[in-house]
């Protein structure tokens, strides 16, 4: 499974492109991590769970005007027709 966190390099060299002393946001394998954190490469500074928003809609402006919710027509408006 993969983890989210942000991590800092304590070791002495760096780590998968990260200096020593720098601080980074990456997504590792639970078992890579543990070995990195093991061997003194990486400490774990705060896990960051990643969650996905009950409700998904579009930036206001990214669809056209005829498909923007708030101009969409609605039951109503076709039933107007009739």
């Amino acid at each position: 499974m993969n983890t989210y966190g942000v991590y800092k390099v304590i070791g002495k060299r760096e780590y998968r492109g990260h200096a020593p002393g720098s601080t980074f946001e990456a997504r590792i394998d639970r078992p890579a991590e543990q070995r990195a954190i093991e061997r003194g490469d990486i400490e774990l500074v705060q896990r960051v769970e990643i969650t996905v928003p009950a409700q998904r809609t579009f930036p206001q402006g990214w669809l056209p005007p005829m498909l923007e919710p708030d101009t969409a027509p609605t039951s109503e408006a076709k039933e107007d027709r009739k």
